[in-house]
């Protein structure tokens, strides 16, 4: 196991001394949270002064992994990482990783994680920005996100399905089931984050949540024929639907969004049903036994549990 702790107030030090234009050093990930296991990584954020992105990582990375350097390893970026930073990635042969996320001020992430950065120095800096994060991250703000996040994923795999892409197809449903658990983990007072949705559940003890099983069994369907794959999508669909429309407060601009996902996804999925030989996800049907009891808040989820519509 790693002493964490050390090497992060080695590298930590090291850019105070050697980067200049860094304002701050911050730990990321799970041992901000305290969260860790002999398994972690360690993520080390550093805040730059604004410039090029790109080559302040760069410069960061000639400073810091020397520091770090070992017989076997390999180092990857840096690279723009989605709601990250500029990641260079380093790994060793005994498992460990060691991830350097460079942002600016104009290009810190809007996403929940920004807020559990841990500064070791430079607080002065990065707190006042986690604080204008905390303020923009509104139910509002972060139901626009999921409805796009859900719409585009919706669209893309329908255009793979229709055009018998399946590997594509498959692999941005992947994606959609990190979406669609990212935002049960929101229903139930969560971040969203579907970067770190899969991992989550685990952690957070979700395993038998009943929504999370229900999503889990329409990922069973990813190693299907296009069938399957158009069964899982619509149940996906309709399992974000209802999380989206079930959450508080929302807002006249919210309930319009939520309208024009509906309709872009219905004309995405009319592709489907005209493209040659493709079948409807609504004519699936499985063996799944009818359950009882379900409400009408349920409606939605019980596609998962395979039954036709109606």
């Amino acid at each position: 196991m790693r002493d964490c702790t050390h090497l992060a107030e080695q590298l930590s030090q090291a850019t105070l001394r050697h980067c200049p234009h860094a304002l701050a050093v911050a730990l990321g990930g799970s041992q901000a949270s305290g969260r860790h296991d002999d398994h972690s990584d360690l993520d080390l954020v550093v805040l730059l002064a604004e410039g090029a992105l790109v080559e302040g990582a760069r410069q960061i990375g000639e400073a810091l992994l020397p520091l770090v350097a070992e017989p076997v390893q390999l180092v990857g970026g840096p690279a723009w990482k989605e709601g990250f930073g500029c990641r260079t990635s380093v790994l060793y042969a005994d498992g460990f990783k060691l991830e350097l996320f460079v942002v600016t001020p104009d290009t810190l992430p809007v996403v929940e994680r920004v807020l559990r950065w841990q500064p070791l120095w430079g607080a002065r800096h990065l707190m006042p920005l986690q604080a204008a994060v905390a303020r923009q991250l509104t139910n509002d703000c972060i139901a626009a996100r999921a409805q796009f996040d859900v719409a585009y994923a919706h669209m893309s795999i329908c255009r793979h399905l229709t055009r018998g892409e399946l590997f594509a197809a498959r692999q941005v449903l992947t994606s959609l089931v990190a979406i669609a658990l990212a935002l049960r983990l929101f229903q139930l007072g969560r971040a969203y984050d579907p970067v770190a949705s899969v991992k989550r559940i685990v952690r957070d003890g979700l395993d038998s949540d009943r929504v999370v099983r229900e999503i889990e069994s329409a990922s069973t369907q990813l190693s299907g024929n296009p069938l399957q794959l158009a069964a899982a999508l619509h149940m996906l669909r309709r399992t974000c639907w209802a999380i989206l429309r079930d959450l508080p407060e929302r807002s006249n601009g919210t309930c319009a969004a939520q309208q024009h996902l509906e309709q872009i996804a219905t004309a995405s999925e009319r592709w489907m049903e005209a493209g040659a030989g493709a079948v409807p996800a609504r004519e699936y049907v499985s063996d799944a036994p009818e359950p009882s009891g379900w409400s009408e808040m349920d409606a939605a989820h019980h596609l998962l549990q395979g039954h036709r519509l109606r």
